[in-house]
């Protein structure tokens, strides 16, 4: 009898969880402290040995034991404030459930429902040099424009982009650097 394997990815198991925290975070008005949480215990979470620590193939340590650890880690890196109940009883049940794994997951998945929320566009703009204040200026404009959404800007160089820039929403990615011009240069020379 043939055996089938269904293949889950990352994202796609992180939806519901990242649905669930969203969800109680946007009753609680509670959004920005939502996000900063689930970013830090991704950022302690995504660490290699953390993450071999933390996963369902690691039998030494219980579900309870992993939440404690990864709560007690992001109350270090927040200074030693305490954490709020609802946040650690969510990471009991990603436990419970062998999740705390995908905590980075997570974070991304939430912050694309908050984002969706607030009506904002998250943007990357990577450039070959670095931008002045007037072209991300006309770059914001010009995605609100086209989005009809608030943008959030993350500027970045990349010298190896040779000249101009590469701007990326989402899974829309607008190519006009030197390399992606040579890139594709090169792909139809090689036809």
């Amino acid at each position: 009898m043939a055996e089938t394997t269904t293949v889950v990815r990352p994202a796609a198991a992180a939806r519901p969880y990242a649905r669930a925290a969203f969800e109680d975070a946007q009753t609680a008005q509670a959004l920005p402290v939502w996000s900063d949480l689930l970013q830090t215990a991704a950022t302690i979470t995504a660490e290699s040995a953390l993450y071999r620590l933390l996963g369902p193939w690691n039998p030494q340590l219980r579900g309870e034991q992993k939440a404690d650890l990864v709560a007690g880690l992001c109350r270090d890196a927040r200074g030693g404030a305490e954490l709020p109940e609802v946040f650690v009883t969510f990471l009991r049940l990603l436990a419970e459930n062998h999740r705390l794994h995908m905590l980075p997951s997570i974070a991304v998945v939430f912050e694309r429902l908050r984002a969706e929320a607030e009506s904002i566009v998250r943007a990357e703009l990577i450039s070959a040099t670095t931008v002045t204040d007037a072209q991300r200026k006309r770059v914001i404009k010009a995605l609100k424009a086209k989005f009809k959404r608030s943008v959030v800007l993350d500027c970045r160089t990349d010298e190896a982009l040779v000249a101009g820039a590469v701007i990326r929403v989402g899974d829309l990615v607008i190519d006009g650097s030197a390399r992606g011009r040579l890139d594709k240069l090169a792909m139809a020379l090689s036809q």
